[in-house]
């Protein structure tokens, strides 16, 4: 969506969601634009509709990620993560860990999948469960790791950098569930994955320890490994690729924007 930008961007910041709203959709009509936006109910959600699709996100700060419309965010995310490099026919479960907003229900969903979310963050987790489950408490409201327990999260929002690993200017800081893939996927009944997204600002490493099982019966893996690993904001490459290597799968195709690998099982 096309916003206001610069200093006028500023005048806005303060104002009420629905005020903003008002804004939003009188601009966006002016320019000629299809999209707009609408406050749910409880004023913490916002549902934006660009024409042909809907998406609830929770967080008016990230619509510009939308400006362009629905359907070309989530061409962005697919290409961000590098399922569009994955070709053929896939059978299992979608393990979206780090969800957000759940914008790659939308994949999993053309690729007849199960759906499986994975979002710490409560907010997005409800937004998570209206874009893909008819609102259903259906995602997954703890985090990924090596074994099951509880840990501090820094919460982070508006930049969706939230970690189990203490980061710079986080808002605020809750203890959560933990628990690992291995264990959910026993409990859950998941006897194969098509795809294993993770996206955990650091805790990839810890994740993929946890899912010594789970990758056995996993077609295909997909890493952000960038610089985002605590307040030395390191990167998770290195353990990754190590990790996945020796559990049998090969690096098939890298972003150097994002830092994102995508790997495939090898024969087995």
């Amino acid at each position: 969506m096309k916003l206001l930008k610069g200093a006028q961007q500023s005048l806005i910041e303060g104002i009420s969601n629905r005020q903003f709203v008002r804004l939003a959709n009188s601009t966006s009509s002016l320019k000629g634009h299809r999209h707009r936006i609408a406050m749910n109910d409880n004023d913490s959600m916002i549902t934006l509709s660009d024409g042909k699709n809907e998406l609830n996100i929770c967080r008016r700060d990230r619509l510009w990620l939308y400006k362009r419309g629905i359907d070309a965010r989530l061409k962005q995310l697919n290409e961000s993560y590098l399922l569009h490099r994955i070709t053929g026919p896939l059978d299992g479960a979608f393990i979206d860990c780090g969800a957000n907003v759940g914008e790659l229900g939308a994949y999993s969903r053309s690729r007849g999948l199960e759906y499986h979310a994975f979002e710490p963050e409560p907010l997005e987790a409800d937004c998570c469960d209206l874009n893909n489950f008819g609102g259903r408490r259906e995602t997954n409201r703890f985090g990924l790791w090596s074994s099951d327990g509880e840990l501090t999260f820094y919460s982070k929002p508006n930049t969706a950098d939230g970690s189990l690993f203490e980061t710079d200017e986080y808002v605020d800081q809750f203890k959560i569930k933990v628990r690992s893939l291995d264990s959910f996927a026993a409990e859950a009944g998941i006897r194969k994955v098509a795809v294993l997204k993770i996206e955990a600002e650091g805790a990839e490493p810890e994740i993929l320890a946890g899912a010594y099982e789970t990758l056995k019966s996993t077609a295909y893996v997909t890493v952000d490994c960038g610089f985002e690993k605590g307040v030395n904001k390191e990167s998770t490459l290195v353990p990754v690729f190590n990790i996945l290597l020796d559990s049998g799968f090969e690096a098939i195709e890298w972003n150097p924007q994002r830092v994102t690998a995508l790997f495939k099982a090898k024969a087995r």
